[in-house]
């Protein structure tokens, strides 16, 4: 009978071997979650990244103990039953954009397993970890795409967490799993890292209000025009268009100023003129966005609705993003806001 240390290494012989093909399939997983997010939902966040677990890694998880029997393998399968051979890892600034990454999540995966780790901690009563864990597979349709075939059969993991908490996430791990702490000393770490929990939920939460305070001085700013635009105008100009929108990514301020650049917008008066006969919010309610829409959004449906299909002729070496747009265009012909 083959031991559990021996069959640990022979499954890690087995994975080093194929593991490069792994290492492809967090490329198409970390590409999948940025477009996803990032360039069709326009969500702000800091990173989305993947990887595949290197062969040493894996050969310490395959070698672990069954809970019930030490002379056995806790997996019998590891490259079946281990779960994150490629993991994802979204980090986002404020806890409203975690929510709306977790929305995407579960609209565009199949869910095996969802662990909201920040539930587990308050039900408990303490402060700590509060990272979303999701195991996944992809969708009955990506299952069948071509370029998806490394991902087509494999449970993946993907956690969501602000920036606050995976500084604590890391360091935490970094000191408790890799330093060998004596007995004695426990408590006093146990203390200080559940203090740091109690701040980190405290910074979460400041920065939640201040970015609310920075909308309400926004909306309330009176209007300067005419001023040339640049990202910083053009976000406090959208802020205040759209109070409601969440706020996207720092370089999506400066694509969609390249875009009014080009259609000689250049200044807060110049674009208010433009956008003053389109009523935003029949603009939104034509579309058949699946999650609310940020403000670089928000913008992009008003100047189609603005210029119709001269917006799209903006975009022709573009065809994916034409063909978005033309669907769009058609909602907004149906809705009675362009014409058809």
């Amino acid at each position: 009978m083959v031991g559990r240390v021996e069959w640990a290494v022979q499954a890690a012989a087995l994975y080093e071997r194929v593991h490069q093909q792994y290492v492809g399939g967090a490329r198409k997983l970390e590409s999948l979650i940025n477009e996803l997010i990032g360039e069709e939902e326009g969500i702000n966040y800091l990173t989305a990244t993947a990887r595949a677990k290197d062969p040493e890694s894996f050969l310490a998880k395959a070698s672990k103990p069954h809970p019930d029997d030490p002379q056995r393998p806790k997996y019998e399968e590891p490259l079946e039953q281990i779960t994150d051979l490629v993991a994802a890892r979204v980090i986002t600034f404020l806890v409203e954009a975690v929510e709306r990454v977790c929305e995407v999540i579960e609209e565009e995966f199949e869910i095996v397993e969802h662990t909201d780790m920040g539930a587990h901690t308050r039900a408990q009563g303490v402060f700590g970890y509060a990272s979303k864990h999701y195991l996944v597979r992809l969708n009955a349709h990506r299952r069948e795409l071509p370029e998806y075939a490394v991902l087509k059969n494999l449970t993946m993991e993907i956690q969501v967490r602000t920036a606050v908490q995976h500084a604590w996430a890391e360091f935490e791990h970094d000191i408790r799993y890799k330093l060998d702490i004596p007995p004695d000393r426990k408590p006093e770490f146990d203390r200080r890292f559940l203090l740091a929990a109690a701040l980190m939920e405290l910074v979460d939460n400041e920065f939640t209000e201040i970015d609310r305070l920075y909308r309400e001085l926004a909306a309330a700013a009176p209007n300067k025009s005419p001023r040339d635009l640049n990202t910083s105008i053009l976000t406090t100009y959208l802020t205040r268009r759209y109070p409601d929108a969440p706020h996207a990514k720092t370089n999506h301020y400066a694509w969609i100023l390249s875009i009014l650049s080009r259609m000689g917008v250049t200044t807060e008066e110049g674009l208010t003129e433009l956008l003053a006969d389109v009523d935003s919010v029949a603009v939104q309610a034509a579309m058949t966005h699946r999650f609310p829409a940020g403000t670089v959004r928000r913008l992009d449906d008003d100047l189609l609705a603005a210029r119709g299909t001269a917006y799209v002729d903006l975009f022709p070496e573009e065809e994916r993003r034409q063909k978005i747009l033309r669907g769009r265009l058609r909602a907004l012909g149906t809705a009675g806001i362009t014409e058809a």
